[in-house]
């Protein structure tokens, strides 16, 4: 049985979602605030927390830094939603979000992403060859990266280029016959033995087309 703590305020998108959060096997369980949240995860064990960016008492950004700071509880995916005017998604995957999904929340988007933390089955390395295009002041930069486990939330970029985190990315590739254009976010930067960088990729406004291809290839790699 998969469990999910669900902040107060996000529970009637998965009350009136047309049934399709309503699947056996999944506990839903509500939290007021980030203190009844905590309290909760701690005698739950939840597998997933779902929460809003202004979410009382501390907020998402200080809320994922607890939780990944605290060794008993860190072991648990976190999606946090919300208005995005500022940087807020961006500093609450570097506090330690899975994933940002800006507000009003699509159904079907978040849908797909509780899907990809809870029930798509661990991958093996999957690896695409990309052209990603940096937007900067005098125009577009391009230059050619490889990935590694590429998923519908986004992927792990190998390249030579020097990038910061917060970069915004334009990145281009082939799946099956099907070219993928999306916006993309530097979420992490790593650097490898090989001297060359490494860094965790946000997928921005992956349409309902790309995201059903990704998803579909994931889990064909998947059962090799």
């Amino acid at each position: 049985m998969k469990k999910i703590i669900v902040a107060q305020s996000l529970m009637p998108i998965f009350d009136n979602s047309n049934g399709i959060f309503r699947r056996g096997g999944i506990t839903y369980l509500a939290a007021g605030t980030s203190e009844e949240l905590v309290e909760l995860h701690g005698v739950e064990n939840a597998d997933l927390i779902i929460t809003d960016l202004a979410f009382p008492l501390m907020g998402a950004v200080k809320l994922c830094a607890a939780i990944r700071g605290d060794a008993r509880l860190k072991q648990v995916s976190i999606i946090v939603t919300g208005d995005d005017n500022g940087a807020g998604g961006f500093h609450c995957v570097q506090a330690g979000a899975n994933a940002f999904l800006p507000a009003p929340v699509d159904a079907v988007e978040l849908f797909s992403k509780v899907s990809e933390l809870l029930l798509v089955p661990q991958r093996k390395d999957m690896r695409v060859l990309l052209r990603a295009s940096v937007k900067g002041i005098e125009g577009d930069d391009s230059f050619f990266a490889a990935s590694q486990n590429i998923s519908i939330s986004g992927m792990m970029l190998e390249t030579d280029r020097s990038l910061e985190l917060g970069d915004r990315l334009t990145c281009s590739f082939n799946i099956a016959h099907s070219e993928i254009k999306v916006s993309c976010l530097i979420a992490r930067a790593d650097r490898v033995s090989s001297g060359r960088r490494r860094y965790g990729v946000q997928f921005l406004n992956l349409d309902t087309k790309s995201l059903i291809i990704i998803e579909n290839y994931v889990k064909t790699q998947a059962r090799h």
